[in-house]
């Protein structure tokens, strides 16, 4: 074992960084949001500058799921929902986001939420995260993936040892 040692050394660095960095993004305190409205919800990402961001939760009428929508507020009042801040608060930025879908939905138990990135990145990323926080997020919600059928769209129980490939995500208070 002792020859080992230096091999296992960088794999063992690498594995104590990603623990690290878990558990980093859980214990990292959401920022203050206020609900401005049944189904908008503003905080402030305050990174490398100060950039105003909207929550916002609209019904797809077809689905009868409300898709989450997260951008930033422009001057005129707009949101920009495919504007990369790059304020390098993600991580407290996104444990916002989840905190607001904890209070959105403990005022609506009933609803489903649906959510993807504006890009496919974007997507990826969320489901890096939801990965890495199943275990914990899991235990109030059921959360789903967004595959692609031939017959259409399917909602398939999430799987973390998927390595991508989920078009969206839907996600039910328990």
């Amino acid at each position: 074992m002792r020859f080992a040692w230096p091999f296992l050394r960088p794999v063992l660095l690498i594995y104590l960084a990603i623990f690290m960095l878990i558990n980093l993004v859980m214990s990292r305190n959401p920022y203050e949001y206020n609900q401005v409205a049944a189904t908008r919800y503003d905080f402030v990402s305050v990174g490398k500058t100060r950039v105003e961001k909207v929550v916002v939760f609209t019904l797809i009428e077809d689905f009868g799921a409300m898709n989450l929508g997260l951008g930033d507020l422009l001057p005129d009042g707009s949101i920009d929902y495919g504007r990369v801040s790059d304020n390098g608060d993600i991580i407290k930025v996104l444990a916002t986001v989840v905190d607001i879908v904890k209070h959105y939905t403990w005022l609506h138990p009933e609803a489903f939420i649906y959510f993807q990135g504006s890009t496919n990145e974007r997507t990826k990323l969320y489901g890096r995260v939801l990965k890495n926080y199943y275990s914990s997020f899991s235990e109030s919600f059921w959360v789903y993936g967004a595959m692609e059928e031939e017959d259409g769209v399917k909602f398939v129980p999430f799987d973390v040892t998927m390595s991508g490939g989920y078009l969206g995500f839907l996600v039910k208070r328990k």
